[in-house]
């Protein structure tokens, strides 16, 4: 279990504007300091809005290039399989869609949440080589690498978990990795469900805050991909969005508690994520497979 940063560490909606002429709200992970107390979000179970879930959940992790931490290069893989295939997603299968009607009458997606696959790990030479990214940059490198064929191709159902060296900073319309943020997931369109062209991905930055705090983080956005692929930014919910509660939080955005996941590989923090069935959050620790 770790110390009162990873209990302080949940998304937090931040509005911004950069240089567009609405400002954009998004629910980011944001970074906290060890001592920082977490503000639970108003009690509130999550309502289906007739977007996308994941049927299966699956993982490619991909290196921004070579100078990513070693022992995150190391531990991520058996970390990501785990993940796909444990205790901790199986909680999400009750955010299943298959016979649930949206709240905003929207026609549903009629899925079931599974375990997934883990298709490795890519560490990329990346064609724009700068410092400071925009997420913009990152859509666009990671589609030039599929389409060279250097990572898998996109599907329905995976999330490309995206890490980065220490020294590359990543702009989110004006919110920056590692002072706004510690990490996200988005849809490279977030105006349509899972259409043949939409690639999901999180946006995982080194603030050297430790492994354990990049864990939480990684396993927040993946639990968060998983039931809602698509997300919308804001505070008002609706298709494409899958599972929010009604003030746009998302599952991790919850909860700020941790738990251990183990495999025969190792052990890794992971954050807890609210479950309607318990009208709270998930405790304890998990395994896999």
């Amino acid at each position: 279990m770790m110390a009162a940063a990873l209990m302080a560490s949940a998304a937090l909606m931040l509005t911004v504007s950069a240089n567009a002429k609405t400002p954009k709200q998004y629910r980011i992970f944001p970074v906290t300091s060890f001592n920082s107390n977490f503000a639970e979000p108003p009690a509130a179970d999550m309502n289906y809005y007739g977007g996308t879930v994941f049927s299966y959940a699956n993982i490619v992790s991909v290196m921004w290039n070579k100078d990513v931490l070693q022992n995150t290069q190391d531990q991520i893989p058996p970390l990501s399989a785990a993940l796909v295939n444990s205790t901790y997603i199986d909680q999400a299968k009750e955010y299943s869609t298959k016979g649930v009607v949206a709240i905003n009458g929207h026609k549903g997606t009629n899925q079931k949440i599974h375990r997934g696959t883990y298709f490795g790990q890519v560490v990329l030479k990346p064609h724009n080589t700068s410092k400071s990214l925009t997420d913009a940059d990152v859509q666009q490198e990671i589609k030039r690498q599929i389409r060279k064929g250097v990572l898998p191709p996109r599907d329905r159902n995976t999330v490309y978990m995206i890490y980065f060296p220490s020294y590359i900073t990543i702009n989110l319309d004006g919110l920056i990795s590692c002072q706004s943020f510690g990490a996200y997931h988005f849809a490279t369109n977030d105006a349509k469900t899972a259409k043949k062209k939409n690639i999901f991905y999180s946006v995982e930055p080194e603030c050297n805050s430790g492994f354990g705090f990049l864990t939480f983080a990684a396993s927040h956005e993946f639990a968060e991909a998983v039931t809602d692929n698509v997300p919308t930014p804001g505070s008002n919910p609706d298709w494409p969005q899958a599972w929010n509660d009604s003030a746009g939080y998302e599952v991790g955005d919850k909860c700020g508690g941790s738990g251990t996941l183990t495999s025969k590989k190792g052990s890794w923090t992971v954050t807890q994520y609210y479950l309607n069935s318990r009208h709270g959050c998930s405790t304890g620790n998990y395994t896999s497979p």
